[in-house]
């Protein structure tokens, strides 16, 4: 199943830049959940600091715990992740 995954920075933290270190290690565990498959593409927000993340997984407590290791939801600079279940559209199918 097709998940759409919202990360979104603390407003509190918003003019706090992480060190680098952290930023090294949250590229790292993407990338890891990349290569596992869970994580299909990255977006960098547009409209507020954050990311938008299209993942694929059996269901959202899977993303959950997945999305929770990631080092910026672990210190707080990231908000817990938003996890919105995605379905077809059904305006590609033929019409009745």
């Amino acid at each position: 199943m097709q998940f759409m995954v919202l990360l979104s920075i603390d407003p509190g933290k918003a003019n706090e830049t992480p060190p680098s270190e952290l930023r090294n290690a949250e590229f790292q565990r993407v990338r890891q959940l990349y290569a596992e498959g869970l994580v299909q593409q990255v977006w960098l927000r547009g409209d507020a600091g954050g990311a938008c993340v299209i993942a694929e997984a059996p269901n959202t407590e899977t993303l959950a715990q997945a999305f929770s290791t990631l080092p910026l939801v672990k210190t707080g600079a990231l908000l817990p992740p938003m996890i919105v279940p995605l379905k077809p559209y059904s305006g590609f199918s033929p019409a009745p």
